[in-house]
């Protein structure tokens, strides 16, 4: 038996973690979560996990943790940030995650337990100038979000070689489908969708020509367990679709699948975007078996899971 723990597995990638681990019952799933946080999303495993209350910045709890349930992989989820975050989310970030996350790897090191971080496929990249950005091209992050990132895989490495830290590193592109939140403020396909369904104008920054690499949860979360499984190490690793689209195909592409008036509004660049994002996912490919679904099926999928929640919900009432 396996024992990992997701911090912050009660998010979109973290649920959908469990759920894929779940299906393995080589694996015994922990999550760890503050008191505050919104745990709707595993209330359909909520018998099959173990669900723990307690903060990344109480070494004490986090160490209590970790021995008592023999935990064999960490899964590092957490983040207060998103990419137009500013310098003071940045110093909150620097305080409430990266900090703490230095004394839970030398926890980990010490205890011989796997740390697996999640990363940004896109902003730990910045504004290279690859058609398609290898796990090897320079990081160069032009936001705040992606320099949190950079440090985070910065401390990693120097843990690895300071205390034989035994690591992953996954750099996933956007990961879009069932689960995410649609009214969020992250998650371009899903925060249109939720823009869609309320009637309300799309907002773009720019002229809606930055591409991106979007992968669709189940394939994401497939392809991180058989990693895990295979037991790959001390490795960092690209998760994506290989497959590059504009903000305005995204919006065609929805225009086709969902049946209702949109209005399109472009306003002026945040500047903290790139320009293109698509991941070289060869390496991917030469460690595990990996596949993805097209991106008009896996959006055709995301809106027919989302039409059958509201036609519950409205059945419900």
């Amino acid at each position: 038996m396996t024992n990992i723990l997701l911090i912050g597995g009660a998010g979109f990638i973290g649920t959908s973690l469990a759920k894929r681990f779940l299906q393995d019952k080589d694996y015994k799933t922990f999550v760890l979560e503050p008191e505050c946080a919104n745990l709707d999303r595993l209330d359909a495993y909520a018998k099959l996990i173990s669900i723990i209350q307690g903060d990344l910045r109480d070494s004490a709890k986090v160490l209590k943790v970790l021995v008592e349930n023999d935990i064999n992989i960490v899964f590092h989820l957490v983040s207060t940030m998103i990419p137009g975050s500013s310098l003071p989310h940045f110093q909150n970030e620097m305080d409430d995650i990266l900090m703490p996350s230095m004394n839970l790897m030398e926890l980990c090191a010490e205890k011989n337990i796997k740390f697996v971080y999640f990363s940004s496929g896109g902003t730990v990249y910045g504004n290279s100038t690859s058609a398609e950005h290898k796990e090897s091209d320079d990081r160069e992050p032009i936001s705040y979000y992606g320099l949190s990132k950079d440090l985070m895989e910065d401390i990693i490495l120097f843990e690895h070689r300071h205390s034989n830290l035994n690591y992953l590193i996954l750099r996933p592109s956007n990961p879009y489908g069932p689960g995410q939140n649609i009214y969020g403020r992250q998650g371009l396909i899903a925060v249109l969708i939720g823009k869609i369904l309320k009637n309300a104008p799309l907002h773009v920054w720019g002229d809606g020509n930055s591409v991106r690499d979007y992968i669709y949860i189940d394939d994401l979360a497939d392809a991180i367990y058989q990693l895990i499984d295979k037991k790959i190490s001390c490795e960092t690793v690209n998760i994506g679709s290989g497959v590059g689209y504009s903000v305005n195909e995204i919006i065609r592409i929805l225009d086709s699948i969902i049946n209702k008036e949109m209005k399109v509004e472009y306003v002026e660049n945040r500047g903290v975007d790139v320009d293109s994002m698509i991941l070289d996912c060869t390496k991917l490919k030469k460690m595990i078996d990996f596949h993805s679904i097209d991106i008009e099926t896996g959006i055709r999928k995301f809106v027919e899971t989302i039409k059958k929640a509201r036609i519950f919900m409205v059945n419900k009432g």
